[in-house]
C-alpha cells in the first residue's frame, strides 16, 4: 500500500509543480519601425558615466554613458534622457548646488535616433549637450543623467566635470 501511495506522489508531484505556460513570442522585438516592445528580457537596470566624458569648450560637453542590463552587460535601452548640470558645493553631505543649466529632454525610444547616439565600437551612447548659458571655466560642476526606460523605471548617476 506504502508503495502505491509513494508511486502516487511521484507521478503527480511533477504535474504539479512543473506545469508552466510557454511563451512562445519573439520577447524584445521591434512591434514596428520605431518603437520597442515593453517585455525585452535584458533591461536597463543602471547607467553610468564613462571615463570618456568630457568639456570641449564653447559650452559643449561631450557625455558618453553606459547602459547596463541585470546582468552586468553593456546593452543599448530605450527612453527618454534628462541632462543637468549643477555648480559643485565645497564641503557638504550633498554636493550638488543650484541647477546651473537643464538640457531638453532626448528622446531614444525611436530605433533611428536610438541608432545615431549609439556608439558601437564603445558600447556605450554619445551624447553632445551644448548649452547656451554662462559655463565658467576654471570651476567644477556636477553633471546629472536621469534616464526614464521604456519600462518605465527611472534610473540615474552624475559625474563631477571641470570646466
Amino acid at each position: 500500500m506504502k508503495k502505491i501511495i509513494w508511486m502516487c506522489v511521484l507521478f503527480v508531484l511533477p504535474i504539479i509543480c512543473g506545469c508552466e505556460t510557454y511563451n512562445s513570442g519573439n520577447s524584445g522585438a521591434l512591434t514596428d519601425g520605431n518603437s520597442v516592445r515593453n517585455d525585452c528580457i535584458f533591461v536597463a537596470e543602471k547607467i553610468k558615466f564613462n571615463q570618456l566624458t568630457e568639456y570641449v569648450g564653447n559650452g559643449q560637453i561631450n557625455v558618453y554613458v553606459d547602459v547596463f542590463d541585470q546582468f552586468g552587460s553593456r546593452i543599448k535601452a530605450s527612453g527618454i534622457w534628462r541632462f543637468e548640470l549643477f555648480q559643485q558645493e565645497q564641503r557638504t553631505p550633498e554636493s550638488r548646488g543650484s541647477r546651473v543649466y537643464l538640457w531638453q529632454d532626448i528622446d531614444l525610444t525611436d530605433a533611428s535616433v536610438n541608432f545615431s547616439a549609439w556608439q558601437d565600437y564603445l558600447r556605450c551612447y554619445k551624447i553632445e549637450l551644448v548649452s547656451d548659458g554662462d559655463i565658467e571655466t576654471g570651476k567644477t560642476y556636477i553633471l546629472q543623467a536621469v534616464c526614464t526606460t521604456a519600462e518605465g523605471k527611472r534610473i540615474s548617476d552624475s559625474v563631477e566635470l571641470k570646466m
